[in-house]
């Protein structure tokens, strides 16, 4: 630690307590945080680990249970403008940006005050600038927080904290949403941060990352505290049997010989713009067989979304064609196209892929709530949705009381699920699954990867568009690498290794890798 470190405060969460209805979030969970230390905080969906840290935060009010900050005892009026007074920052999975706003505009609004009508600018963007320096930060000031990518909109979220004076991150889930080479830069952004006296908490599912980085792994399970360990003194597979209370399971392995008789999907020379008319898919084609996993792989913000957008028909092609089973479905509907065929899970769940306030069983017919078997001559047929939310809730395991609970109360696992079940309902030809795992546990990543398989292997193609390199190479059958709009490979999973997938992963095409050996 250096001599100028600011040293974080240290933290006591004692007996914490917190119900929401009838499920128990957290039963008497303590937790200390000393200063100058990274905590891992690790367990499944649904064990506590975001709640036990939205209390912290402020987010959330526990039922029961004495918070300690520093040498003071928080009583009441606990909120995240008192966290942050205390030097509590958090980083939460889904980003609190405004995105019209530029990255500057970001970071310095949380702190103005009423009277601060006329801001100087200038002043705050050279104290910004300190920042970025020191940190390494790699984001310009003047952009708007819209045309970033997700890696780049993270780093402004931990520049928010810090600005702000934060001498605690919380960061839940961090890597969930990016590549590995991001991931990699973060995790040794944080150990460095620790070299500065700053406490960081990582909440994460990723057990490689908490061995790599944390001083110390606290697991949580089924809301209560299991054990906390020094990271050196333990091993992945028992940090693992502590969050699942089982021996896990081999990872899904897709079989390497897949002969496909015939393309369900073709995309051919196709182009797509954004929201700003520019060409983010650049001239692309390829083909999904029956029964074959073709995985995307690429650094977010490559043309991904745009491209899973057209296939399902919520963005428009600009140039090209798109064949379902040989039929082009240029000008065909969201409706008609799924109901062809097309399945899709999309990259974020809580704003394309469901309705939060609405039921388990109301979410799953949003697809084909106006067709029979769930509506007959425009009249809402309740029997019907309630037995098919039954029998979802059986066949994909969800865990709820019943088909009438919101699916906001569900688990992030248990929310995909119910997603999965009405796209594999519909008995698709082809998925589209962006970054179907992200952010899962254990459980639900395996149940999930295991889904997708069994529909390959019953002839449904799958494009599988993935942050994730070990899933790829699990699952896919070819991988398709895109970047800037184009395709830099489009290669078997036998033939390419994660050297030659990171270079075509930052522009370098397969003639060029050739040329390189």
């Amino acid at each position: 630690m250096t001599d100028d470190a600011i040293l974080a405060p240290e933290i006591l969460m004692e007996d914490i307590a917190k119900n929401f209805g009838n499920v128990h979030a957290l039963q008497n969970v303590s937790f200390h945080l000393s200063p100058g230390e990274i905590r891992a905080l690790v367990g499944e969906n649904g064990a506590g680990k975001s709640t036990l840290m939205n209390i912290l935060y402020g987010m959330y009010s526990q039922d029961s249970g004495v918070i300690t900050i520093g040498e003071e005892k928080i009583q009441d009026r606990w909120c995240p403008n008192a966290a942050i007074a205390k030097g509590i920052g958090m980083i939460h999975q889904h980003f609190s940006l405004i995105y019209s706003h530029t990255v500057l505009e970001n970071i310095v609004m949380p702190t103005l005050k009423w009277s601060d009508f006329k801001p100087d600018w200038k002043k705050y963007e050279e104290k910004i600038e300190g920042l970025l320096s020191e940190y390494h930060f790699d984001v310009r000031l003047k952009d708007r927080v819209e045309n970033l990518s997700i890696g780049e909109r993270q780093q402004v979220e931990i520049l928010k904290a810090l600005y702000q004076g934060a001498k605690v991150l919380i960061l839940d889930e961090p890597t969930g949403v990016l590549t590995p080479q991001q991931a990699e830069a973060l995790l040794g952004f944080l150990v460095d941060l620790r070299s500065k006296g700053f406490s960081v908490v990582l909440v994460t599912h990723k057990l490689n990352e908490a061995m790599q980085i944390s001083d110390k792994i606290t697991v949580l399970r089924g809301g209560k505290h299991i054990s906390t360990v020094q990271t050196d003194s333990t091993t992945i597979p028992e940090i693992a049997r502590m969050m699942v209370d089982r021996q896990m399971s081999a990872p899904v392995q897709r079989c390497q010989d897949v002969k496909c008789s015939k393309n369900v999907l073709e995309l051919k020379n196709v182009s797509v713009e954004n929201e700003n008319k520019k060409i983010v898919v650049d001239n692309i084609s390829f083909t999904i067989g029956q029964g074959e996993i073709v995985g995307i792989a690429g650094v977010a913000g490559n043309g991904q979304v745009e491209m899973a957008e057209a296939l399902v028909g919520l963005r428009d092609l600009k140039e090209g064609s798109i064949l379902l089973d040989g039929a082009d479905i240029k000008g065909w509907s969201v409706e008609k196209r799924r109901s062809e065929g097309i399945g899709y899970i999309p990259e974020d769940r809580h704003e394309n892929g469901m309705i939060g306030e609405m039921s388990i069983a109301e979410n799953l017919i949003l697809d084909c709530m106006k067709r029979e078997p769930f509506s007959k001559k425009g009249v809402i047929q309740h029997k019907n949705i309630k037995d098919n939310a039954e029998k979802a809730i059986v066949d994909f395991n969800v865990k709820t009381e019943n088909g009438s609970t919101p699916i906001k109360n569900l688990s992030g696992g248990n929310q995909q699920k119910v997603i999965l079940a009405r796209t594999l309902m519909e008995t698709p030809k082809v998925i589209v699954a962006c970054q179907p795992t992200r952010g899962l546990d254990f459980s639900a990543t395996e149940y999930l990867r295991k889904k997708l398989v069994e529909s390959a292997e019953k002839n449904v193609g799958v494009l599988l568009i993935s942050s994730d390199l070990d899933e790829l190479f699990e699952l896919s059958d070819r991988i398709i690498v895109l970047y800037r709009g184009k395709i830099m490979g489009n290669v078997r999973r036998d033939e390419v290794d994660l050297q030659k997938l990171g270079l075509m992963m930052t522009g370098c095409g397969e003639d060029k890798i050739s040329e390189n050996k």
